[in-house]
């Protein structure tokens, strides 16, 4: 928190030592077993975090997908929905509305080609995926602080693209007073592992920075720590042209912590005149984009992927004027990794 909050700290330390306190007390009646949890008939595998914003969950999610499905199980996301209106269970379909059903879940649906099951209740949700035989394992999004559903894996994804991130992580201090939903150290000693990303590309031929020394230990023993990273795969406009380089560019992102995307543009050799900065799942308009390309004539805005979900189904003058900026995440070490996940699968699938 800058200088220019310091005075409302005061104010924030009290409802940041209450919220601790009811994290604390929830966790325990869970972890004691006063509170009741569902265990599917499905092994549950959690993506989630520790920190409010953005951490990679949505690219990390889709990465596991993609690796379950070469190794031969049939994964199904299931999703709270956040953003959207439908309650659930429902069983996202390509052609839905990111309004009803959210954006990270319709783009998940769209990339990946697995079931994808919103429900508010993640309960019913796996009620929902058991009946339907709609695959032999559960992935689910942004699970971490969702207790009602036992899970097999607890896999924490953590941003620390910048000295920011890093130094929030390593404060660790409690909403409203910092970003942190749970109490940090006990939050890590329930994780299976920790994903360290850093948001941004990494070029052809060049090796991720040696994890920051303040994060080296933050991990409690037999936690492993894994590192995650973007591969640049193309710039498409969304009515299907390809953008090429050089070509300079306004970054466009309604996204949690952009400075890793406009960063990325930069990396794989994009000029970025200018940004546009907007909420974490903003709802964008046609009016809205339609004012923007107005004042910034000749114009191409490069947007995320989960942006683009919202904008493909507007006018083709909206369209033509916004490219997406696809990426992959890739896990490192991604065998020792995913021999992990498999071996913790396996085991369940053999009780």
């Amino acid at each position: 928190m800058g200088n220019k909050l310091s005075w409302l700290r005061p104010l924030g330390m009290p409802l940041a030592l209450l919220y601790r306190a009811i994290t604390l007390v929830r966790n325990a009646l869970y972890d004691r077993g006063w509170f009741a949890s569902y265990e599917s008939a499905l092994p549950v595998i959690s993506v989630g975090n520790l920190t409010v914003g953005g951490n990679g969950k949505t690219p990390l999610c889709l990465y596991l997908i993609e690796e379950l499905q070469a190794r031969g199980w049939k994964p199904v996301i299931l999703s709270r929905g956040y953003g959207g209106t439908h309650k659930g269970p429902h069983l996202v379909r390509k052609e839905d509305s990111p309004s009803a059903v959210g954006d990270e879940p319709l783009l998940m649906a769209r990339a990946s080609g697995a079931p994808v099951v919103i429900a508010r209740s993640r309960v019913e949700g796996a009620h929902r995926i058991e009946r339907d035989n709609l695959g032999d394992v559960i992935v689910l999004d942004d699970g971490f602080q969702h207790r009602r559903l036992k899970r097999d894996i607890d896999i924490l994804s953590m941003f620390a693209g910048t000295e920011e991130a890093i130094d929030t992580f390593v404060r660790g201090e409690m909403l409203p007073l910092g970003r942190f939903r749970e109490d940090r150290d006990i939050g890590l000693r329930r994780a299976s592992l920790l994903v360290v990303s850093e948001r941004s590309v990494l070029p052809q031929g060049t090796e991720l920075r040696a994890l920051d020394q303040r994060l080296q230990g933050i991990a409690p023993a037999g936690v492993p720590i894994f590192r995650s990273y973007y591969e640049f795969i193309e710039i498409r406009t969304l009515t299907g042209e390809p953008v090429t380089t050089p070509k300079t560019v306004h970054g466009f992102a309604g996204i949690a912590n952009p400075q890793g995307f406009f960063e990325s543009l930069r990396r794989v050799g994009y000029s970025v005149e200018r940004t546009h900065e907007f909420p974490d799942h903003h709802p964008f308009t046609e009016d809205e984009l339609t004012a923007l390309i107005r004042d910034n004539p000749s114009t191409l805005f490069v947007c995320t992927e989960k942006d683009a979900v919202k904008i493909k189904g507007m006018s083709e003058l909206v369209r033509s004027s916004f490219a997406e900026f696809r990426v992959r995440l890739k896990v490192c070490p991604s065998d020792t990794f995913m021999v992990a996940i498999e071996h913790s699968l396996q085991k369940r699938s053999s009780r």
